[in-house]
């Protein structure tokens, strides 16, 4: 059987116990002999659906890598990544880019956009290169409605702020309703207000429409929108904790550095 029939759009990727994805003693290592760096070291995690997880730790902890991996953007040295039941690193390629684009969304502190491309052209570019896909109008200007940017869609990123570009980038996440959402850093670029904002969009994407989202992020107040925080020390899973605060991220960031 193709596994990617068990992904495809409008397939649900969740898996037994309305887990989305997970890693399983999974370990990425770079360079080999005494170069050898273990990025992530023997990590099992679940992540449920209608979920908002922050992944936290020291810069070098292995945070990014872990959503990588897990995420199929790079593979495991060992162990398993798994989106609902399938196994990605069983898939090809090509495979690999169909998940991607059909059940995954990303939002990357870069934004990624295309500059040749205007704020919609942007936005429903997942889709639209799907040919057995097509784009939910409403639901688009739903997502710009909601973000700010309905009267900006003919512009292209030049001609959008630092905010808006973030906004377009996640309405692009968003709009192929995927089942779970990875956000590396997404709030990096921006001030404390649009940050803010963003924040609160992705907290009732998750509350309103039950997105699943797991984001990587060095800031606490980013981490105390989400539903559960987990720790990561030197490659390692070290402890996680529900509904955290500002201060109860500090004092545990403290405590790791």
């Amino acid at each position: 059987m193709d596994e990617t029939a068990q992904i495809g759009r409008g397939q649900s990727a969740t898996g037994s116990g309305g887990t989305v994805a997970r890693l399983v003693n999974a370990t990425k290592t770079f360079g080999t002999g005494d170069a050898a760096v273990t990025a992530l070291d023997n990590a099992t995690i679940d992540f449920r659906r209608g979920e908002f997880t922050a992944v936290m730790g020291p810069s070098g902890s292995g945070k990014s890598t872990l959503m990588y991996c897990q995420s199929g953007l790079d593979q495991l040295s060992s162990g398993q990544a798994f989106i609902g039941d399938v196994d990605v690193s069983t898939l090809s390629d090509q495979e690999l880019s169909i998940m991607r684009r059909s059940t995954l969304g990303f939002i990357f502190q870069s934004f990624h956009l295309v500059p040749a491309l205007n704020a919609r052209e942007n936005i429903t570019l997942p889709v639209d290169l799907d040919s057995n896909a097509e784009v939910d109008a409403d639901f688009l200007d739903e997502l710009a409605t909601v973000l700010g940017i309905e009267h900006r869609l003919e512009n292209l990123p030049s001609q959008l702020s630092g905010g808006q570009r973030q906004r377009v980038a996640v309405a692009r996440a968003m709009v192929p309703r995927p089942d779970v959402i990875f956000a590396d850093e997404p709030t990096g670029a921006l001030d404390s207000k649009t940050s803010g904002e963003l924040l609160a969009y992705l907290r009732t994407a998750v509350d309103d429409l039950g997105q699943t989202i797991v984001m990587v992020t060095h800031d606490a107040v980013a981490a105390s929108h989400c539903d559960r925080v987990v720790y990561v020390q030197d490659g390692r899973l070290v402890d996680e904790a529900q509904h955290p605060t500002v201060d109860d991220v500090l004092n545990k960031i403290l405590e790791l550095s």
